[in-house]
């Protein structure tokens, strides 16, 4: 005789089944494809990395290489060094549990029960982007204090409007000057190539506006900014005025973020309930971020 679908259930939650194990495999595919396709604005401003374990993830950053001197008649060559600079952030564990009643399982028809494992999935995103967006707005805005005990965002980095402005070419081309002519820990100017802007939703229309391509009729008329940079919206932003010029990741250390080896994106585990008449899921997310250099980011207020 077939077993109904709660009878199923049940003999799954109260013997030796697997069925607990299948169906958190299940959660976790669908909980991996909502997080990967919900990925946040400012995600993509970051460099991700892993880490062993949970303790501080140390960056240590060189100097720039010394320069060359021009060998006296003895053949004499001097020896050079090179200065370093240090910045630290950990992983942390965060987590959340769900259990999933009988009844959910058993009406699984009407898609409950993937809703749920999409909602998951769009939960740890959502835990990401609010730590990165923490991060880049701590401190009213200035960011996070460095190891040389200075805001992210301070004008001794030369990196913050000293005067809040719009967007325009003239705000613009401040920003891209600031990042172009950054200086490394030894005081060389280094390579810095501005490459994203990013906005908060309120300022989407007026970035696309000065990014846009256009076909000028005279040389007054050109957009210098046209392909320029890539926008980048990150709806989290509190701010409705405060936009930034960032350089490629890939370029130079800015933000980073990292997930303990083996354990990147959230992981899940589930089991037969206990507490709740059904199955318990449980996600867990190991996770850090931090600035590990300044260079690479440029803030305007905004007004």
């Amino acid at each position: 005789m077939a077993l109904s679908p709660a009878s199923l259930v049940t003999r799954a939650l109260h013997t030796t089944s697997d069925f607990p194990i299948i169906l958190g495999n299940t959660v976790g595919r669908v909980l991996r494809d909502a997080y990967q396709a919900a990925p946040s604005g400012i995600r993509r401003l970051g460099r991700q990395t892993s880490a062993r374990d949970f303790r501080a993830v140390n960056k240590i950053m060189l100097g720039e290489a010394p320069l060359l001197e021009k060998l006296n008649e003895a053949g004499e060559i001097k020896a050079g060094t090179m200065a370093e600079a240090r910045e630290a952030y950990k992983i942390e564990t965060w987590a959340k549990k769900i259990g999933i009643t009988q009844q959910v399982l058993v009406n699984d028809h009407l898609g409950a029960f993937s809703n749920l494992a999409r909602r998951m999935g769009q939960g740890a995103t959502e835990t990401e982007a609010r730590i990165l967006v923490g991060l880049l707005e701590a401190n009213s805005g200035n960011g996070p204090t460095l190891s040389d005990n200075t805001a992210l965002f301070h004008v001794d980095h030369g990196n913050r409007a000293t005067t809040g402005a719009v967007i325009s070419d003239t705000t613009l081309s401040a920003a891209r000057l600031a990042l172009r002519t950054q200086k490394g820990i030894e005081g060389c100017v280094i390579r810095v190539t501005p490459k994203n802007l990013l906005v908060p939703p309120a300022l989407e229309t007026v970035a696309e506006k000065w990014l846009a391509t256009i076909a000028p009729a005279t040389a007054a008329d050109v957009n210098p900014f046209s392909g320029a940079m890539s926008l980048v919206v990150e709806p989290r932003l509190t701010s409705a005025t405060r936009w930034y010029v960032t350089a490629d990741p890939g370029e130079i250390d800015g933000l980073e973020f990292a997930y303990l080896s083996g354990n990147e994106g959230p992981q899940v585990e589930s089991r037969s309930g206990w507490d709740v008449d059904g199955v318990e899921i449980r996600v867990i997310l190991d996770f850090g971020a931090g600035f590990i250099d300044h260079r690479g980011w440029f803030q305007n207020p905004g007004a």
